[in-house]
């Protein structure tokens, strides 16, 4: 039987980041529950560029920091552990509000991503991460690759 999904945990880790930049970035987890995760950036001066948009750099980061929440909400934090491998992104349009990806799956889905990686004990997931403004409006989309890798190092 396998340890069911701690949802605090995951919270927090996304409130207290390891990497210094990104806790300065102020994002943080609006919602963390089971297959669904939604991450928030407020749009301040750390994310303004020089024509008063979002900077593209800090839309990068909020969709890259998504990948790993909507993986740990979906399989837990105990047996994989998601690193980029890949990260294509499409600025579509200005964001001067803050910003949000919201990313969830339905249980077919997960099953269906993680099953060639539970085969193996590690490998590839791909997935579309669509940043919106706080209005709904999208201004960006990212097409990422993680690699999913043992949590215990193996």
């Amino acid at each position: 039987m396998e340890k069911p999904i701690d949802f605090a945990d995951i919270k927090v880790r996304f409130e207290n980041p390891k990497i210094k930049w990104v806790a300065m970035s102020g994002i943080y987890p609006d919602i963390i529950e089971e297959r669904h995760a939604r991450l928030v950036m407020p749009l301040k001066d750390l994310h303004v560029n020089h024509v008063g948009t979002a900077y593209a750099g800090s839309i990068f980061v909020l969709a890259e920091m998504s990948i790993a929440a909507i993986i740990y909400c979906t399989y837990g934090t105990d047996k994989y552990i998601p690193i980029v491998s890949r990260f294509e992104i499409d600025y579509l349009q200005p964001a001067t509000k803050d910003l949000v990806v919201d990313i969830r799956m339905s249980p077919e889905e997960a099953a269906e991503r993680i099953k060639p990686i539970e085969e193996r004990g590690k490998g590839r997931m791909t997935l579309i991460l669509p940043v919106t403004d706080s209005d709904g409006a999208e201004i960006a989309r990212g097409t990422a690759t993680a690699y999913l890798l043992p949590a215990g190092g193996n």
